[in-house]
């Protein structure tokens, strides 16, 4: 009986995949001009009633499924190790410019970014997208208000980045004082934190309703 429970669940399970990869097609986000290129497929799966799977649909996936495509130059890439780390100089020893790669999950919400921009979806309540507005995004949306950013991390209700100069922008719902902007209303675009540390800030973390910073002198802040 547990044999033929498990051939179910198998057979069930290839049959939705096959559906899935015969009738949509993945779309690609970032490319390249580099002739020797590789591509790389961003997957996700499990709760997504709030779009933040990023599949254009609010649905549960139980399996990884294809988001979309990023055409990077094969040599010059890098994956971002940890969330919200402003890692150093990676990659090739050329004077090729390395594309870095990133993402991060919140509850509700996730994000992309790719060479300095910074792509969202998911639930916009309270802003946390920072596109100036509250409505949800189902697919990979481009953040207009960023550039030249190096990672972020991602809240419950609240999203951080950092540049790569050592910035930090905080926006979405600020109750609590998440955003660290000394007060407690919410922030629809991204907002620079003006803090007392001393130093470039290197690492940021984020959980349900906080926020924090690791200067490069290894001062935290929080």
């Amino acid at each position: 009986m547990i044999r033929h429970y498990r051939h179910g669940i198998a057979t069930l399970t290839h049959r939705l995949c096959s559906s899935y990869s015969t009738t949509t097609k993945t779309s690609t986000l970032y490319t390249t001009d580099t002739p020797d290129s590789t591509t790389i497929q961003l997957l996700s799966w499990g709760k997504g009633a709030s779009g933040q799977l990023g599949g254009g649909v609010e649905e549960t996936r139980l399996y990884p499924s294809p988001v979309t495509n990023l055409l990077l130059p094969k040599s010059n890439f890098s994956l971002f190790k940890t969330p919200g780390l402003l890692s150093g100089p990676e990659g090739s020893s050329s004077n090729n410019k390395v594309v870095k790669v990133g993402i991060s999950c919140g509850l509700f919400h996730s994000c992309l970014v790719v060479d300095g921009e910074l792509w969202v979806w998911g639930k916009g309540d309270g802003g946390r997208l920072g596109l100036g507005h509250e409505n949800s995004m189902f697919v990979p949306t481009l953040n207009p208000h960023l550039d030249n950013v190096s990672s972020v991390a991602l809240g419950g209700l609240h999203s951080v980045a950092l540049t790569s100069a050592g910035e930090v922008f905080t926006w979405g719902y600020g109750g609590f004082g998440a955003l660290g902007h000394s007060v407690y209303h919410r922030e629809l675009f991204p907002r620079l934190v003006k803090g007392s540390w001393e130093g470039t800030i290197k690492h940021i973390a984020t959980s349900g309703a906080h926020t924090a910073a690791v200067t490069e002198s290894g001062s935290f802040d929080g």
